[in-house]
C-alpha cells in the first residue's frame, strides 16, 4: 500500500471514492440512489447561468450556484434557486441545504427564506464559511416558481423545461 497526495487526481479516482461512499449511505439508509440535479441557463449554446447538486430521500443539497457577470443583477440566480427548489419538492424533497461562503451569496439565500444554521469562522481566513437550510413543500415551491418566472425579462424556461422533467 503506498499513501500519495495528489493536487490533480484522476477524476476516475474520486468518481469511484463517491460511488463508494453513495452505495453505502444507500445501504446503511435505505433511502435509496443519489439524484443528480442540475439546471443550466444557455444563450448561444454558452452556458450563462446554472446551478446543480442533488436529492437523496427527502433532502436535497444545492452545491453550485454560478451566473455570469454580465446576466447579474437580472433575478436569474433567484429564478435558478425556486426552480431548484420546485424541483426537489417535486421529487419529494423536504428541505434543501447549500454550503457558500460569507462573501458570496448570504444575502441572496437569506432573501429567498433560507435560514443559516452552521457557521465556520475563518475558513478559509478572511471569511466564514455558511451553511443554509430551507424547508420545502410541494405547493409552495412550484408556486414560488411560477412567480419568479414573471419577475425579470429572463427565464429559465427555455432552457430547463418544467420542474418535474428531466432534459
Amino acid at each position: 500500500m503506498e499513501f500519495r497526495a495528489d493536487d490533480r487526481p484522476d477524476p476516475l479516482d474520486i468518481e469511484f471514492l463517491e460511488a463508494q461512499i453513495r452505495r453505502e449511505a444507500s445501504a446503511a439508509t435505505g433511502l435509496g440512489e443519489e439524484v443528480e440535479l442540475a439546471i443550466v441557463l444557455r444563450e448561444g449554446g454558452a452556458i450563462v447561468a446554472g446551478i446543480s447538486g442533488w436529492t437523496w430521500g427527502d433532502c436535497c443539497e444545492l452545491q453550485n450556484l454560478w451566473v455570469d457577470p454580465a446576466h447579474r443583477g437580472r433575478g436569474l440566480a433567484t429564478q435558478l434557486i425556486v426552480a431548484a427548489e420546485a424541483e426537489a419538492a417535486a421529487r419529494g424533497c423536504s428541505q434543501t441545504v447549500h454550503l457558500t461562503y460569507d462573501f458570496q451569496a448570504r444575502a441572496l439565500y437569506e432573501k429567498v427564506g433560507y435560514e443559516l444554521v452552521g457557521r465556520v469562522e475563518g475558513f478559509p481566513s478572511g471569511t466564514d464559511l455558511l451553511w443554509f437550510r430551507k424547508g420545502l413543500t410541494h405547493a409552495e415551491s412550484l408556486a414560488e416558481w411560477e412567480t419568479s418566472r414573471g419577475t425579470t425579462g429572463d427565464s429559465i424556461v427555455g432552457a430547463t423545461g418544467q420542474p418535474g422533467e428531466h432534459n
